[in-house]
């Protein structure tokens, strides 16, 4: 899609740039790393979680694959699949080489996959970049069981963020956590049996 003759892609880095999220894929890790690490020890070590029975993940807006690297250390041995819009963070990324991984460059709106075919879906600080109506109908097809989403606290749109979340998943099973110390609303999204 181009805009104003602006790709998406050159929209969503100047909207981060807007939000303060310009920083190249090679800082990533020392800006953002620690911070992103404790949002994965509450969701994965704090939260009902398990790795036993997932084999496949998607990490959508994926950036440097930090998740993909903190699942592995937790032992999780399954294919991790990572998705950006942002060619610079897949090419970080591929830095790391791991053969249980795959690194794509794609758009949270338009999905490549089949219909619930991942067993953990997550969505971890990048929700507020995106067209978050459209990308959930998304990410709700293409998870069969667990879908994590979280929502950056302090921006003026957060609270109306965290509604549409309440709203569109309504059918699954919404466990939120929500710590003072992480910047991030998190919220668990279970599906329900049908």
């Amino acid at each position: 899609m181009v805009i104003a003759g602006l790709s998406y892609s050159s929209i969503v880095a100047k909207i981060g740039r807007i939000l303060g999220y310009d920083v190249p894929a090679e800082g990533y890790r020392e800006l953002y790393g620690e911070e992103q690490l404790e949002k994965y020890d509450l969701i994965f070590r704090n939260s009902m979680i398990g790795l036993e029975d997932v084999e496949l993940v998607l990490d959508v807006g994926c950036g440097i694959g930090l998740l993909r690297e903190y699942l592995r250390e937790l032992g999780f041995d399954g294919l991790y699949i990572g998705l950006d819009i942002l060619e610079d963070r897949i090419v970080e990324a591929r830095k790391s080489r791991d053969p249980g991984s795959n690194l794509i460059l794609a758009d949270a709106h338009h999905l490549p996959f089949r219909d619930r075919v991942f067993d953990l879906t997550a969505l971890i600080t990048v929700a507020h970049l995106l067209r978050i109506e459209n990308s959930l109908r998304e990410l709700e097809r293409v998870s069969r069981r667990i879908l994590i989403v979280t929502i950056l606290k302090g921006l003026k749109f957060s609270a109306n963020l965290s509604k549409i979340v309440r709203k569109l998943m309504s059918n699954w099973m919404i466990i939120p956590l929500d710590k003072p110390w992480i910047k991030d609303l998190i919220y668990i999204l279970v599906r329900r049996r049908n």
